[in-house]
């Protein structure tokens, strides 16, 4: 009996990871207001209720989708006598199935209770820990600088692709970006 249990405990955080990683995808590529639970938990194999029992719903689904993306370590783990070009390198060579963020916010852009999950959560796991790792009076505008600049890349070689995007970063460009992400480290 207590192996049955245990098998439904895991058979439930399975059930509930795999709605999440769809979440994501669904959210990412047709956006927030498009997006269906029915189709969500069509693409993880489970009963569209089951979104309302381990997540409360799909906004709170979408808060969850998007928290899981969210991961300040990323950036705040680096050295700081390297952090341009390393975070350069992660940006432009890391080309790995992590979940990407910015498709997830910008689908709850349109919808005024999703916005302000995004803006929250952007705050709270990037801009706050960007800036008690920037630290120093100017630590809010340094985290500010880095999302600036990170959200443009992004922005323009995933979400509206540019022609300079679409290989190999140019080595004039590259070296830009990384200038640009050390001296945010670097300016007093």
């Amino acid at each position: 009996m207590a192996t049955r249990i245990a098998e439904k405990g895991r058979d439930a955080e399975r059930t509930a990871a795999d709605i999440l990683a769809a979440a994501q995808h669904v959210f990412a590529i047709r956006g927030y207001a498009d997006a269906k639970i029915r189709d969500i938990t069509a693409m993880a194999g489970a009963n569209p209720a089951l979104v309302s029992r381990y997540f409360g719903g799909k906004l709170k689904l979408y808060a969850a989708a998007l928290d899981a993306a969210l991961d300040a370590r990323l950036i705040t783990d680096l050295d700081r006598a390297t952090f341009g070009e390393t975070i350069v390198a992660r940006f432009v060579e890391d080309r790995t199935d992590r979940v990407q963020p910015l498709p997830i916010m910008m689908s709850g852009a349109s919808d005024t209770e999703a916005r302000e999950v995004a803006r929250t959560l952007l705050h709270d796991r990037i801009f706050a820990p960007l800036s008690d790792w920037f630290g120093g009076e100017a630590a809010m505008l340094k985290a500010a600088r880095f999302m600036i600049v990170s959200t443009g890349f992004f922005a323009y070689r995933d979400q509206l692709p540019l022609d300079m995007f679409g290989g190999p970063v140019d080595s004039a460009l590259r070296e830009w970006l990384v200038s640009e992400f050390q001296a945010i480290v670097d300016t007093p």
